[in-house]
């Protein structure tokens, strides 16, 4: 039984049993954290006007992050051309969606909708696809780090916004490590802009090394702020302090293949190594 949960703008969401979490913030609402989270700080309007996006959603979920970037987008230029590329494990999450209110969003079903009509094969993964003279959207139907292995280089400097947006750290170790960042980095311009919700130190400290320079976002339905990166940027003095505390130790998955809970121990076992005053070269 799939849990629908009501945020605090009006819209639903739904409950990960598996992850035991929702898919969007109860606090900030899901379609409100979708603009002012990833699209404000991904600057897409500003890039819209010039006429072309290209997005990167990492994790569809139920599609809201990506149909706000397009709202965004054709909102600010009529004539833009969007192009959207993302991965999602669960098709069914995506059917799901279809059967809730999107509100002032409904206008945009018929993307997905499209998308679950349109499947083909592409090395070995399906793929659903949108396509339109002005729309083009591909779901890869994989696990993240799949995605990257098989798809990373034919999508090598592609994203002019990136949404990064996984279940948390804590419940989704794998999405969040220094290597799926590096090939987050791979994927995306040197222009381009990445945003996550999370505030975590180490998530933070992963993305400066993996080749972003990092700042903080934006405070939305939490005290704690957001997180923006980009190669364009350069990180933060503070967030470099903090940086040396042993919470700003990444979480590391050297080939993208290891399980969930050796990727969260191994972190934690490098954390009490650091306690004992090793310096962090010996460690990284």
């Amino acid at each position: 039984m799939v849990k629908e949960v009501r945020t605090e703008d009006g819209s639903l969401t739904l409950f990960s049993e598996k992850f035991r979490e929702p898919y969007h913030s109860i606090t900030a609402g899901a379609f409100t954290e979708a603009v002012e989270k990833f699209c404000k700080p991904c600057r897409v309007r500003e890039k819209a006007k010039k006429g072309k996006v290209y997005l990167l959603d990492v994790c569809f979920g139920l599609g809201y992050n990506t149909v706000t970037f397009i709202n965004e987008a054709l909102s600010e230029n009529p004539k833009a051309e969007l192009k959207i590329v993302s991965f999602e494990f669960d098709i069914s999450v995506i059917e799901k969606s279809l059967k809730l209110d999107w509100k002032a969003f409904n206008k945009w079903k018929w993307v997905l909708r499209e998308a679950l009509r349109n499947r083909r094969c592409e090395k070995g993964v399906l793929v659903l696809s949108t396509e339109t003279p002005q729309i083009s959207l591909k779901v890869y139907i994989t696990e993240g780090r799949e995605f990257l292995k098989r798809f990373s280089c034919k999508y090598e400097n592609f994203a002019d916004a990136v949404f990064h947006d996984p279940f948390s750290p804590k419940v989704n170790p794998e999405l969040w490590t220094y290597e799926f960042f590096k090939g987050i980095r791979r994927m995306t311009k040197e222009s381009g802009i990445l945003a996550t919700y999370s505030a975590s130190t180490a998530v933070r400290r992963a993305l400066h090394m993996a080749g972003f320079g990092v700042k903080e976002g934006v405070a939305l339905g939490r005290k704690s702020k957001s997180t923006v990166a980009s190669s364009s940027f350069k990180t933060e003095e503070k967030l470099l302090r903090k940086f040396k505390l042993t919470s700003s130790v990444p979480l590391r998955d050297p080939a993208l293949s290891d399980p969930p809970e050796l990727i969260s121990s191994r972190r934690e076992c490098c954390m009490n190594f650091l306690s004992r005053s090793l310096p962090l070269e010996v460690l990284y």
